[in-house]
């Protein structure tokens, strides 16, 4: 039986935007950034699970805040279906992402389902509707409430450092591997934990992989305090145009570093 492999994350976990091609048009665009096969088809996780032939289960997904990462996570490991896969003889190994910590996972009981939130910036630019209809402007009063009188970066990253405890001790204590990586920012910790991918380094999220490798491909003179990362990736066609994820050669790349990262801890 193959070893299983269980991923959390947002949109650059999901594979979103790797279909992107050359030259197309937004409307072109619009069609196919959400495909699934897609996504899957040039995304990171299937390079990861090709080289190591493991079977496979992804809750990352595009807009997914790090709430509701935790949320689906407590779900799934009290579910009978982990139970069953975790009776069966195979090793089981979880890679988990985080993401922006400007985004909240509310219940809404009009809809009767949960629905993300992302801050409005402080200059009371409103968020993009999207999905809410008629609850748009509620959803952007209760981002600016949230941004103005409850966000503080250091307090939730003192949050996600919690749950990297709490989730490292639930995986031992059930014999399983975990491993974190940041993705398109590199946060603040206080510990040092031997899981977490390129913990050591300052810039460890794989926003910094895709500008470090280009900046090596190019022999960039630039000194690295000097640049920002989304800016330079920007300026230099690393990531699609409309939405701005990793094309299929970044989404390689970031297969090549996941694969790297894991076999050094695998061995």
């Amino acid at each position: 039986m193959k070893d299983l492999l269980i991923t959390f994350g947002c949109s650059w976990t999901f594979g979103q935007g790797s279909a992107y091609k050359e030259g197309m048009t937004n409307l072109e665009y619009d069609k196919i950034y959400l495909d699934l096969d897609l996504c899957w088809e040039n995304g990171w996780r299937k390079y990861v699970v090709d080289h190591f032939d493991f079977d496979h289960i992804n809750f990352g997904v595009g807009g997914s805040s790090n709430d509701k990462q935790f949320r689906l996570a407590r779900q799934f490991f009290i579910s009978k279906k982990f139970k069953q896969l975790y009776q069966q003889d195979r090793k089981i190994y979880v890679l988990w992402g985080t993401t922006s910590l400007n985004r909240y996972d509310f219940w809404v009981k009009d809809k009767h389902k949960y629905e993300h939130i992302f801050l409005t910036e402080s200059d009371g630019t409103k968020v993009a509707p999207e999905q809410w209809g008629i609850h748009a402007e509620a959803r952007d009063y209760i981002g600016d409430c949230l941004n103005k009188y409850s966000y503080w970066e250091p307090a939730r990253v003192k949050e996600l450092e919690l749950q990297f405890l709490h989730w490292n001790q639930y995986f031992k204590l059930l014999g399983i591997k975990n491993f974190w990586y940041d993705t398109f920012a590199s946060f603040n910790y206080s510990g040092n934990l031997s899981n977490f991918f390129d913990m050591k380094k300052r810039r460890r999220d794989l926003l910094s992989v895709l500008v470090n490798n280009h900046r090596e491909k190019v022999k960039s003179k630039i000194p690295i305090w000097n640049v920002d990362d989304f800016v330079y990736a920007v300026d230099n066609n690393l990531l699609n145009p409309y939405t701005y994820h990793p094309k299929s050669d970044g989404y390689k790349q970031l297969g090549d570093h996941m694969i790297k990262n894991l076999q050094e801890r695998m061995e």
